[in-house]
């Protein structure tokens, strides 16, 4: 069962000069220092679409290195110290987080600052393959991975880094085999997404807690995705034990839903604009074609759809200008990144992947 679960979960999911220093030069139109772009100095001008794409890189893919690579849409690209890519992270001082697979049951975090030479690398702690990386403002980074115990036994782990440490202040505790995709709310708050068997639960830890102080069950399914609005409040994609997916919203704080958002064939990704609307992936079916389905805010009736540019998708992100990146990952043929712009339902670019896609990270 937990096989089957884990299957499910990947599906769900999916889901920087080549070859020389640690530090992350910015494309031209880009900032160069990524807490640039909360800065109102920003506002009014056009800014070039600005991402980091994580990617592994199969035989067949026209790669610089074959160990993986992150790449920054229309600018240069990471390849040094980074090695199958599992996930991003970006913190409010512009340092970049790539989670690693060393090994099958091994990984580490490579860390890149605005002005670095090398990239630090952080090893003590990491129990496991990375497999959620989140960072706060102040640099603290939350690390969750994934690690084999015995022949088929998956268990999680946890650990939470003060800004530049390289060893663990603290060890998260009440991690399940597949916990993943944490979130942290303005407060501080973590959340953490979970399951052994269906049904999962959601693990929150109080602001320099490492025990969590209550578990949110009411509601869950297979938790995909977890994801803070602008108002605190967590939402929650889920795959459902009968077939077919729904997001929940769980009022900030609270353990108990407000309202559901149902009839979703299978949800793919999340992601939340700064009005509170609701961006939902949906990877369709045999019969209905993939979609990025968006609701107001507060409310579970369909407002617009978006179905031109992608094939799956795979994850979303809004910058600070407001625009949609979508990482689409058909399951044949090439990975792209779609931007839309704010509003839009038709593409104003794509970006061709020379790897597989892996992971997401843009500064807002």
């Amino acid at each position: 069962m937990r096989l089957i679960l884990l299957t499910a979960v990947l599906i769900g999911i999916s889901p920087i000069v080549s070859g020389c220093g640690g530090s992350i030069p910015a494309p031209a139109g880009a900032p160069t220092n990524l807490a640039a772009t909360n800065e109102p100095a920003l506002s009014g001008k056009t800014q070039r679409p600005f991402a980091y794409v994580a990617q592994t890189c199969p035989s067949s893919s026209p790669c610089p290195s074959p160990n993986g690579m992150v790449q920054m849409l229309g600018g240069p690209t990471i390849t040094a110290d980074i090695e199958n890519p599992t996930t991003l992270a970006l913190d409010g001082s512009g340092n970049l987080y790539v989670g690693n697979s060393l090994a099958s049951n091994e990984g580490d975090v490579s860390v890149y600052g605005p002005k670095s030479v090398k990239p630090q690398r952080i090893l003590s702690g990491i129990v496991g393959v990375p497999h959620g990386l989140v960072a706060d403002a102040a640099g603290r980074l939350f690390v969750v991975a994934q690690y084999r115990s015995g022949c088929c036994q998956l268990e999680g782990s946890g650990a939470v880094y003060a800004a530049g440490a390289t060893k663990p202040k603290q060890r998260l505790k009440g991690l399940s085999g597949f916990a993943h995709s944490p979130v942290l709310d303005k407060s501080g708050h973590l959340y953490v997404g979970n399951f052994d068997v269906f049904p999962g639960w959601v693990s929150v830890y109080p602001r320099g807690r490492h025990v969590p102080s209550r578990v949110i069950n009411d509601g869950i399914g297979l938790p995909v995705q977890l994801a803070i609005a602008p108002n605190g409040d967590l939402v929650v994609a889920n795959g459902l034990f009968s077939g077919g997916s729904n997001v929940v919203v769980y009022p900030r704080g609270k353990s108990t839903p407000s309202l559901t958002i149902a009839g979703i064939n299978s949800v793919s990704a999340l992601a939340i604009d700064a009005d509170g609307n609701l961006y939902v992936g949906n990877g369709g079916s045999k019969k209905t074609k993939a979609s990025i389905t968006v609701y107001r805010k507060g409310q579970t009736t369909l407002w617009r759809s978006i179905h031109t540019g992608f094939v799956y998708p795979g994850a979303l992100a809004f910058d600070g200008l407001g625009r949609l990146y979508v990482a689409n990952v058909p399951r044949k043929g090439t990975n792209t990144i779609v931007v839309f712009a704010a509003g839009a339902s038709t593409p104003m670019r794509t970006y061709t992947l020379k790897g597989q896609f892996a992971a997401l990270a843009v500064p807002r």
